[in-house]
């Protein structure tokens, strides 16, 4: 796992997972079933000689701001999340039959990724959501139930104020990632529909249900929305949530929701604070990983633990895909590297390293320009989705070679931006939830795997849309599974 150079902080001698631990140790007794549930089980068993010791409340229980700063500064738990299967089930790739068989063949999450990846109607993961609830959720709760008990002069109010904000929202981008994946998208026919399970408190021992679809995006909404009034307009990391971020992924879920309208108006509230592009010019084609990580379009570092699927050379670009870039389109060259057998691996993530590592998914400023064109498009506005859409693609082909994209209608421009978007934000976790989203407005996408000759396919429409819950999960808490 790739470790960030950035700002984990030791609270009082202890890691901060430690102390959180600990402090679950002396809060409650925790029994097996909640353990399950909460998934900590795994990460706790690697300090089982440190919860064996009798807890000292003076040396491990948060007492300052800062102290909860570090916990939201954990990077590794906070901002590199195991949510692999974002971008196992989509289709931005393939395998070939070898390399399917050879993780197939092993136990664990790779023969889980492997189920996965070919929709197969039984596929389950814990992996993915035991990192996802054990630290982005679990981390932000512990430190928004611990705020109010912290004690600080007045003039810390506004660094209060600001660490609630970056628990919402730290929070919020789990919940969102786990809405795409375990429920239904949303629509006013899945409103009542089973969502996510909302864990909005440390406290283990609290029992908790299937929140609807309708009541988990409401959830995202109005925490992102205080989020928002709370979080700084600057922060001194991009792995730390400011304003703009927080805007960026209310942009992100509203796109999400098909309301266009509010994506786009968020998109545009977070350009206004933030709109530089890459020149993609001045990248090295020939780089292994050509772009930085933290770089001038980051607005929010987030980024998955990457599959053994995806790993370069076994995760193979698709070749539809890969054949829709121009010569003159630079992201053909900075995006893909070129495998033996006239295949191309992804090697363009914004994470500064190979896909192997961390897929980069946080908020970027181009996926920004792209949500308010389409946002354009989607209203008329066919003229400001091109102005959009071409701000973004002077910067991706080669100097002197772009001709600026023109449409004579809305429904030209949103074809064009939503080919665009296709091709810029490969990879970064988005497209499975482009295409649920676009089969409910009937584009009618099928998807497709080949393994010894045996094909696979997800229809519109079939239940495997929505991924099944671990079954660790359903055992112990009894909540309802997906149907299949």
């Amino acid at each position: 796992m790739v470790i960030l150079q950035q700002r984990q902080r030791r609270v009082h001698g202890l890691p901060v997972s430690l102390l959180i631990f600990k402090r679950v140790v002396m809060k409650a007794s925790v029994n097996y079933a909640i353990i399950a549930w909460v998934v900590l089980a795994l990460s706790a068993a690697s300090c089982s000689k440190y919860l064996e010791e009798k807890p000292n409340q003076s040396t491990t229980v948060p007492s300052t701001l800062a102290d909860l700063q570090a916990i939201l500064d954990n990077t590794t738990g906070m901002n590199i999340k195991d949510s692999r299967l974002i971008n196992v089930v989509d289709d931005n790739y393939y395998v070939n039959t070898s390399d399917w068989q050879s993780l197939a063949s092993l136990a664990g999450v790779n023969a889980d990724d492997a189920r996965n990846y070919i929709w197969d109607k039984n596929a389950t993961s814990l992996t993915g959501w035991q990192q996802t609830y054990t630290f982005p959720v679990y981390y932000s709760n512990f430190v928004l139930d611990a705020l109010p008990d912290i004690s600080y002069p007045a003039g810390s109010a506004a660094t209060a104020s600001a660490i609630r904000g970056m628990a919402l929202f730290c929070r919020s981008f789990a919940f969102v990632t786990l809405a795409q994946l375990y429920c239904l998208p949303y629509a006013t026919a899945n409103l009542n529909e089973p969502g996510i399970p909302l864990r909005l408190t440390a406290a283990v021992d609290k029992p908790v249900s299937r929140a609807t679809v309708a009541a988990t995006y409401e959830q995202i909404i109005n925490d992102l929305t205080e989020a928002a009034r709370l979080v700084p307009e600057t922060v001194p990391f991009a792995s730390r949530p400011n304003k703009a971020a927080v805007f960026g992924l209310l942009a992100r879920v509203y796109l999400t929701m098909r309301d266009y309208e509010h994506a786009g108006r968020f998109a545009d509230s977070c350009l206004k604070r933030v709109n530089t592009l890459i020149d993609f010019n001045l990248l090295s084609t020939t780089a292994t990983a050509p772009i930085a990580r933290f770089n001038a379009e980051t607005v929010f570092y987030n980024a998955f633990v990457g599959s053994s699927l995806t790993f370069n050379p076994r995760g193979k670009v698709d070749s539809v895909l890969y054949a829709s870039y121009n010569d003159n389109d630079l992201r053909k060259r900075i995006f893909f590297s070129a495998n033996a057998g006239n295949s191309f691996s992804f090697k363009g993530s914004y994470d500064g390293t190979t896909s192997r590592d961390a897929p980069f998914n946080g908020i970027a400023v181009d996926e920004m320009y792209l949500i308010r064109a389409e946002a354009h498009a989607r209203a008329g506005r066919t003229d400001a989705a091109m102005a959009d859409l071409n701000t973004l693609m002077i910067k991706r082909w080669a100097s002197n070679r772009f001709t600026p994209f023109t449409a004579s209608s809305a429904a030209e421009a949103l074809e064009k931006v939503l080919t665009e978007r296709r091709k810029e934000l490969v990879f970064r976790g988005l497209r499975w939830s482009d295409l649920r989203r676009f089969n409910l407005e009937g584009a009618n996408i099928t998807l497709r795997r080949v393994i010894n000759n045996v094909s696979y396919t997800l229809p519109p429409g079939d239940a495997r849309w929505v991924l099944l819950f671990p079954v660790e999960v359903i055992s112990f808490s009894g909540m309802p599974q997906n149907p299949r």
